[in-house]
């Protein structure tokens, strides 16, 4: 599945770089540089605990997802660098009430192709690739069973709806999907374990042209 986003990816950022060049080719207009932000509710799904052949299930809250970005818009394709952090703390462990937080810190190459409408709302499409540090912090009746973290290669699709206020600022209202390769960590006794990262991300941004 992974692979396949991976792919999938990657021949997005192809076709939105031959539309940028058939539009400086045409004589499209590049609007320039851009910084940007964004902030929502992350959704993240259960990361159970794989350890010795068993699942063991760890539930969490829904979280928060924020981050910037310095990208550069052609017109209708735009292609930015995002620093973001997720966080979630969580609820229980194997049914036991639970504390800590899974969160993570990534950093992406992203690329959007804004749908022209001929009017100030302007549906996109995107993804991104590069990779995260993933955290994971539990405790259980004041004991901690685990806290340690990994850095793994990070994938993202997003789509969404674009409302441009003026001609240097739009805002934004979008769904992110956000995944990564299984990270691989420690318990705090030294035991080795896997765990998964996917979530669903609903978030407000702005961007601005300068």
């Amino acid at each position: 599945m992974k692979r396949l986003l991976a792919v999938a990816v990657f021949v997005a950022v192809a076709v939105l770089s031959a539309n940028v060049h058939a539009q400086q080719g045409s004589g499209g207009q590049g609007t320039g540089p851009y910084i940007g932000g964004h902030l929502g509710v992350n959704i993240l799904s259960d990361p159970d605990i794989q350890q010795a052949g068993f699942i063991i299930p760890v539930g969490v809250d829904a979280g928060v997802g924020l981050g910037g970005v310095l990208g550069y818009d052609f017109g209708n394709v735009r292609i930015d660098g995002e620093l973001a952090f997720r966080n979630n703390g969580i609820s229980d462990f194997v049914g036991f009430p639970a504390e800590g937080n899974v969160s993570a810190l990534s950093y992406m190459i992203n690329g959007y192709f804004d749908v022209p409408t001929g009017s100030p709302l302007k549906p996109y499409v995107g993804g991104g690739i590069g990779f995260a540090t993933v955290s994971y912090d539990l405790e259980v009746i004041g004991l901690s069973l685990a806290d340690d973290t990994d850095s793994v290669m990070a994938f993202q699709f997003s789509a969404g709806l674009g409302y441009e206020v003026s001609p240097r600022a739009t805002v934004s209202f979008g769904y992110r999907y956000f995944t990564t390769e299984d990270p691989e960590m420690e318990d705090v006794g030294g035991f080795p374990f896997t765990t998964e990262y996917q979530s669903h991300e609903f978030n407000v941004g702005a961007r601005f042209m300068f």
